[in-house]
């Protein structure tokens, strides 16, 4: 533990830096049973009343990612500036990157808790359970559930406002852990000694997230279309100046006319012409040659800067190919797609930040935290992904979906403040599928989704920090959603 002092908004703001393994312990008919010890980092404000003081509980995804991506890059009090997309050189991995204060750290809104779950980070099960024993939708989500009443139960914030913010596959494990804190309620509780009423959920946050992995055309469920990622195809494109349909108009205009084209073309285009499998039908290279056709096929290729002729080849175009056949003799990020390295290159643009990281991490936890271990802090484990058991219990889905729990927390606690960040150029969850999977179910005008330029990682983007920042702090000061579900 380690006391330091940050400067927010010209304030000066004293807190407490701590890291360590806390206990999360399964409750059941049967009895208490411990899962894993998890690895946290924490930032408290100093000796201010916790009944008033939110903490909010933060994750990144995969499956297998650790929390130093959202730690070393978003809301912690120190990050790492890596000014994406912007690379010194392409073709080297940088090992470090200026490491400074952060001007828009969370601490003058909430205390933050970045956690790692179990075999990643250091987090580890405990016997006779095994890491790969936790590695599933639902366990995961409910060790991470344990872990939140473990640390509320420990430093006592039993009365405090409680969030969570998740990124990538962090925003399938949210409203899930956000609906089993909302059925347990506070019956895991113990009594607070202030004696002041107990808070279970104030909301969430969710970060480039997947609503549906189902409807993801990435996935090739079939009859899925790639409508949802048509709007990051065509930023990508206007960044890298390969189409010029946008003309002078700002991005979030430019984002309204392109949700009216990834509408009006594919919708109608697809399920007329595409089967349940969604391959082609025998109707299709007729209708693609007609003047109709042509006109279509140009119309996205103007905007893509993909040709017809791929688009009529290939009309369920996925992101996979398109990252390689946008900028020649490139390949782009999925995570971020105006990031681009040589194809054949050494590592991929979406890696571009791992070494640094790791390595900040390394110093930074002895020194500023003043936590010392000797075992190797695991970043991104690629045995979880590989070994991960995505069907849910009852489901009939093998991949998963979130929307049944934000219903079911939205049912339990109407007043529960929601929000979803998204980035312009992010290809691996784009943000328009967000908003289809979210009018789908006739949520979007509850839920409001906020975007911005970047990718993924909006946060790693330095002209979208301060935009971020400015609809965070709203989100947080919003004493509870309006009627018509925002919040801004």
């Amino acid at each position: 533990m380690k006391r330091h002092t940050i400067a927010i908004n010209g304030k000066a703001l004293p807190y407490i830096a701590r890291a360590g393994h806390l206990v999360a312990y399964r409750q059941s008919e049967t009895g208490t049973k411990a899962e894993a010890a998890i690895f946290y980092t924490a930032y408290t404000r100093d000796a201010l009343p916790k009944e008033n003081r939110p903490v909010t509980f933060l994750w990144n995804g995969g499956p297998g990612s650790a929390s130093i991506w959202l730690h070393l890059g978003s809301w912690g009090p120190k990050r790492l500036r890596s000014d994406a997309p912007n690379m010194t050189n392409s073709t080297e991995q940088p090992d470090s990157f200026p490491f400074e204060d952060n001007a828009i750290s969370l601490l003058d809104q909430s205390d933050i808790v970045f956690v790692d779950p179990p075999g990643t980070g250091l987090s580890t099960a405990i016997a006779p359970l095994k890491n790969g024993d936790l590695w599933g939708t639902d366990d995961d989500a409910q060790v991470v559930a344990d872990f939140i009443t473990s640390y509320t139960n420990k430093y006592n914030r039993q009365s405090s406002p409680k969030y969570l913010y998740g990124e990538s596959y962090g925003g399938i494990r949210t409203p899930i852990v956000a609906n089993l804190l909302e059925q347990a309620g506070t019956s895991s509780y113990v009594p607070d000694p202030s004696g002041k009423p107990a808070k279970v959920l104030a909301g969430f946050s969710l970060n480039s997230p997947l609503v549906d992995y189902n409807s993801n055309c990435d996935k090739m469920n079939g009859r899925e279309t790639c409508e949802g990622y048509i709007p990051s195809y065509a930023m990508t494109a206007d960044y890298f100046k390969k189409s010029v349909k946008r003309g002078t108009q700002t991005q979030q205009q430019y984002l309204d006319e392109l949700r009216t084209l990834a509408k009006a073309t594919f919708q109608t285009t697809f399920n007329t012409y595409f089967d349940a499998n969604g391959k082609a039908n025998s109707q299709w290279n007729a209708y693609a040659a007609s003047t109709a056709g042509q006109a279509l096929l140009s119309r996205i290729a103007d905007y893509t800067g993909i040709p017809a002729s791929t688009w009529k080849s290939s009309f369920n175009y996925t992101p996979e190919p398109f990252r390689g056949a946008l900028v020649s003799g490139y390949t782009l990020g999925r995570y971020d797609a105006r990031m681009k390295v040589p194809t054949a290159n050494s590592f991929a643009a979406d890696d571009y930040i791992n070494m640094a990281f790791l390595n900040q991490l390394k110093t930074y936890l002895p020194d500023f935290v003043n936590y010392k271990t000797q075992s190797s802090y695991e970043p991104l484990n690629s045995a979880t992904a590989i070994n991960w058991k995505w069907k849910r219990t009852g489901s009939k889905y093998y991949y998963p979906q979130r929307i049944t729990d934000i219903q079911a927390v939205l049912t339990a606690n109407p007043d529960a403040k929601l929000l979803i960040l998204h980035g312009y150029e992010d290809i691996a969850t784009p943000g328009f599928q967000t908003e289809l999977d979210l009018e789908g179910v006739n949520l979007s005008d509850r839920i409001p989704v906020k975007w911005f330029e970047g990718g993924h990682m909006i946060y790693n983007t330095e002209i979208a920090r301060l935009p971020l920042k400015q609809v965070i702090d709203s989100y947080y000061q919003s004493p509870a959603r309006v009627a018509d579900g925002s919040l801004l």
